[in-house]
């Protein structure tokens, strides 16, 4: 697991930028003049790119104008040379010159023209090139910042600290990150994972039938081939996703672990070999961002202005086998005059893991292994998950007794008999044993006599394939107009298996079972026989899913006057996923029991782990491939503007605005096929569309600064900002945002926020097919209370509302004199969303009548109601859909980050970054108290650190990361067989 690098490049570089125009006096970083030789391979190249290549080797700090250098091309530099020797080198003879800090050693880099016309303002006692402190946009603001320690916490992840972690998915590097938790499986604050398969769909309020024969989940694989981010465990529908800054198209299948299926963003269709750096807010953002952005904000930063070439591979794998990754990058970036590009090819793929590949996993009868420990400390054991059946069949005479065949005392009757192992055809009848009774039970059950071990099956991990392409282009019209062009492609396939089809030894039909009769007359007993398996010779029941993604998105940026810049661009983005399953029809295996056609009569008494006789051809026929196809667009337009407004004594206030304009659509197409001998196949469409408008501004007022600072007054910055959102299903919203920055001494900041935020109901959410069917629920207002034969509605409610949010950060940034190169982080935040998006149950609504009246209808009070004093029955519930409840997580992050100053030995980073859930609970029923998910797997763990050591030495560089997760006590987000047993930290 990796860790967040709170001071990134860009903040080093401004940090770098701070010592030369306002912090001259402190002694941050080693002076460049002092710094040692060493041997420098740097090639030529454009400035842009090759500046930060020398900055890389040299571990100096250096400021410059990217604007000035950008297609400028740099000499090659060789050898063994001072960081300002080689710096003068690269640049002699392109008009770029080095500028260096007289007090502090930093440098800088300005054209000629712009460093003598510094020399010929300063006074003349002081003639060092005055430095322009550079201006960027960081994350967290829509203004050009000149610090990233504003308001809100911002972590930014730059492509070598991407590459130390050994990450080579983009959920997979994020999965390591504290604030981020994927583990939730199901329930509204879950996020699709692909790495945490679901052998069987669950949401809050659906759980597959525990199927009491096989004692397994009766139910085909889940959602899988997605993964979605969950910032504070908030569901993967509360944390916003961009790239390059824009809002990244939403999946059109929808994340089906929620009720509602809550839209999410699939990381598997950003291009990862094209991601430059990674920044992350974890303070919510909804009035700067718009909707989604309740937990934070993930923007993914495709590279650009990026020259040369370059080829990355990368390959892992594991001690034990299985689970092998491999992925190649190739990637090229140009600079011709006023024309720069940069493009990439992308390859992934990675080999499944089996649950027979690890010890842990391939024996599944746990009662061996001890789970956890009660409440007085004695040990829990695990349970035996193994299922019910084995291989190869257990045999059960249709009626009476096995005619011959006795329980292990060899004198009292059995009605059942186990079939020998190793025969490729029908053992004899002395080949098959007779069994007793299972203890307790002193009747004999065909159940649980011979249990199925499934490992050699299951797939702890799914294995994938990916390809990309991604491009990014810029066009230099003038010095104050850009037009930019990019493109992406994504095509991800994944493979997900789960265990074969089982059934049980039933002589009849109903409440679940499937009759699986043999007559004698194919059979060695010589009477009707029932006969219980798994289908070994089916094979695995498998879910196999392809996506591809296109994003385009064409722009212009310019500049007006000396301070203000603007960017509108238009954008297009199309999903298709497909996705097709392969199952089993349990009705048509009654049939191939007992035809006289031997061309398709299944014969049970094999073994087909044996050479010879196979039946594979004939479990092919009870095969049944229903399919999901899904496709979604967004077509959006967005424009946003910021410059200086006017000089107050703290400083400049400096102001954002813009707008923007979106219209989504989506199409979901589902075939499934009837449970009967022959199948029929139905097919359902969902499909929809949505426009929404935005328009947002922000004001940043330094109150104190450098001009007017008094003592513990150095520095107090006021956020302002807000946003108005309207939809044409869900109505307009406005959300505020209020933050400080407050710095009493130079080594320490406080600062702290207050935001409202929404989350919009996804288009998938509105599109939930509509169910009806027949319940009963007790009416508190009727005697007798029992009611049945109630007519129940669910699905989507397209009046649905967009969930509200409220939340408060408050942080320190500690920094000390003495000790430099060390930053110390406390964050704190608590997010309460409300009005969450929700199935509520029949009964909670009856039992909140005066809540939600307008959703119970009644008939008309007959006489004997009217007798009562009582009101008409309950003639049906309506469950649409419904905004209700509150979900609420307090959090609280450490960050301890030391970079040491270069030196000998190279450069070095000690990191550790910690979270802490202190509060995750839900009150999701109405007049039910909140449901406290501390220590449960439907809740981020209470502890989660990564600790991290980067050095880097020349050309050379080295990482160790180690990550703790604590555990759990429950699990009520994963497999309800495991409920009740604590979870150990991994």
């Amino acid at each position: 697991m990796n860790t967040p690098r709170p001071l990134s490049t860009l903040r080093r570089r401004l940090r770098a930028a701070l010592m030369l125009t306002l912090l001259a006096t402190l002694p941050w970083g080693a002076s460049a003049a002092e710094s040692a030789r060493q041997n420098y391979q740097l090639p030529a190249g454009d400035a842009a790119s090759t500046l930060r290549a020398f900055s890389k080797q040299s571990g100096e700090q250096i400021v410059y104008p990217v604007d000035a250098v950008r297609g400028v091309r740099t000499q090659a530099v060789s050898g063994e040379l001072g960081a300002r020797e080689a710096l003068e080198r690269m640049l002699d003879g392109t008009g770029l010159v080095v500028v260096q800090d007289s007090a502090t050693g930093a440098l800088a880099v300005q054209t000629r023209e712009a460093a003598e016309r510094n020399a010929q303002t300063m006074p003349a006692t002081d003639l060092r090139p005055a430095v322009k402190l550079a201006e960027y946009r960081v994350l967290g603001t829509r203004i050009r910042q000149t610090e990233t320690a504003g308001p809100s916490p911002v972590s930014v992840y730059d492509a070598d600290y991407i590459r130390a972690t050994g990450a080579l998915t983009l959920a997979d590097f994020l999965n390591y990150l504290p604030q981020n938790y994927a583990g939730i499986s199901a329930g509204r604050n879950s996020a699709p994972n692909e790495l945490n398969p679901e052998f069987g769909q669950r949401t809050e309020n659906f759980f597959p039938a525990t199927n009491l024969i096989t004692g397994a989940a009766s139910a085909p694989p889940g959602q899988t081939g997605v993964s979605g981010v969950s910032l504070r465990g908030l569901g993967s529908g509360s944390t916003l996703v961009l790239v390059d800054g824009r809002r990244a198209a939403q999946s059109g299948a929808g994340n089906r672990g929620s009720d509602s299926r809550q839209g999410f963003v699939d990381l598997n269709t950003i291009p990862f070999g094209m991601v430059e750096r990674i920044e992350i807010s974890t303070d919510g953002a909804s009035a700067i961002y718009g909707a989604d952005a309740v937990a934070g904000v993930i923007n993914i930063v495709l590279k650009k202005n990026w020259v040369g070439n370059e080829i990355v591979a990368s390959f892992k794998g594991a001690f034990h086998g299985g689970g092998r990754e491999r992925e190649i990058t190739a990637l090229t970036g140009f600079s011709r005059g006023k024309l720069r590009g940069t493009a990439s090819v992308s390859y992934y793929d990675r080999a499944d893991l089996k649950a027979s590949q690890r010890n842990f996993s391939k024996n599944q009868d746990h009662r061996g292994i001890i789970a956890g420990y009660d409440a007085s400390g004695n040990p829990v054991m695990g349970r035996d998950l193994r299922l019910n059946w084995g291989y190869p069949s257990v045999v059960q005479a249709r009626t009476g007794m096995l005619t011959g065949f006795f329980r292990p005392d060899g004198v009292t009757p059995t009605n059942v008999a186990l079939t020998p192992e190793g025969y490729a055809t029908t053992p004899p009848l002395s080949a098959f044993t007779g069994v007793g009774p299972v203890p307790p039970n002193t009747n004999v059950f065909a159940t649980q006599q011979r249990r199925g071990n499934t490992s050699e099956f299951l797939d702890l991990i799914p294995s994938s394939e990916r390809y990309s392409f991604a491009g990014n282009f810029d066009y230099t019209f003038h010095d104050n107009l850009d037009a930019y062009a990019k493109y992406s492609y994504t095509d991800t396939r994944g493979l997900f298996n789960t265990q074969p089809a089982v059934s049980s030894a039933a002589t009849s039909s109903g409440f679940g079972n499937v009759a699986t009769i043999v007559p004698a007359a194919y059979n060695p007993f010589g009477q009707d026989v029932a006969v219980g398996m798994i289908h070994y010779e089916f094979g695995s029941i498998w879910q196999k899913t392809k996506t591809q993604a296109h994003s385009a998105v064409f722009g212009l940026r310019g500049r007006i006057g000396q301070s203000w810049e603007w960017d509108s661009g238009i954008g297009y983005q199309h999903q298709s996923s497909h996705q097709l399953r392969r199952d089993f029809n349990p009705a048509g295996i009654t049939a191939a029991l007992n035809t006289a056609d031997d061309a398709v009569r299944i014969n049970p008494f094999i073994d087909a782990r044996v050479a010879g006789y196979t039946q594979v051809d004939r479990y092919e026929r009870l095969a049944v491939y229903p399919t999901v196809d899904a496709e979604s667009s967004l077509f959006d337009w967005d424009f946003d503007a910021n410059g200086d407004l006017f000089d107050v004594p703290g400083g400049t206030v400096r102001a954002a605005f813009g707008g923007a304009y979106s219209h989504a659509e989506n199409e979901n197409v589902a075939v499934n096929y009837s449970n009967a001998a022959t199948p029929v196949a139905s097919t359902s469409a969902v499909v929809g569309k949505r426009n929404s408008y935005a328009f947002f501004s922000e004001v940043s007022v330094p109150v104190f600064g450098k001009a007017n600072s008094l003592p513990l007054l150095k520095r107090f910055d006021i956020q302002l900002a807000g946003r108005y959102e309207d939809y044409d299903r869900a109505g307009n919203t406005f959300v505020p945002k209020y933050g400080i920055s407050w710095a009493p001494v130079q080594s320490l900041l406080f600062r702290a926020s207050y935001s409202e935020g929404f989350r919009a109901p996804g288009l998938t959410e509105y599109q939930v097919a509509t169910a009806i069917s027949t319940g009963s629920v007790l009416d508190p207002k009727r005697t007798p209370t029992n009611t049945t034969g109630v007519s129940l509605t669910r699905g989507s409610n397209g009046n649905v509302q967009p969930e509200t949010s409220k939340n408060e950060f408050y942080g320190l940034v500690f920094e000390p004199e003495f000790l430099k190169g060390f930053n110390f982080q406390v964050n704190y935040y608590r997010t309460t969303q409300e009005n969450v998006i929700q199935l509520l149950g029949a009964q909670a609504i009856v039992n909140n009548e005066a809540l939600f009246a307008d959703r119970i209808t009644r008939a008309a009070p007959d006489a004997n109601d009217v007798t009562l004093n009582q009101p008409g029955r309950i003639t049906a519930i309506d469950q649409t859909f419904v905004n209700f409840g509150e979900v609420v997580n307090h959090s609280l992050d450490f960050v301890v980050d030391y970079r040491i100053p270069q030196n000998s030995t190279g450069r070095w980073i000690l990191s550790l970054a910690s979270t802490r859930t202190l509060k995750s609970t839900r009150q999701l029923a109405p007049g039910a108290p909140p449901v406290v998910d501390e220590d449960d797997t439907y809740a981020p763990p209470k502890w989660k650190h990564t600790a991290s050591v980067l050095w880097t030495g020349g050309n050379w560089n080295g990482s160790v990361f180690v990550s703790y997760m604590d555990g759990f006590k429950t699990n009520q987000s994963g497999n309800s067989l495991t409920w009740t047993y604590p979870v150990p930290s991994v």
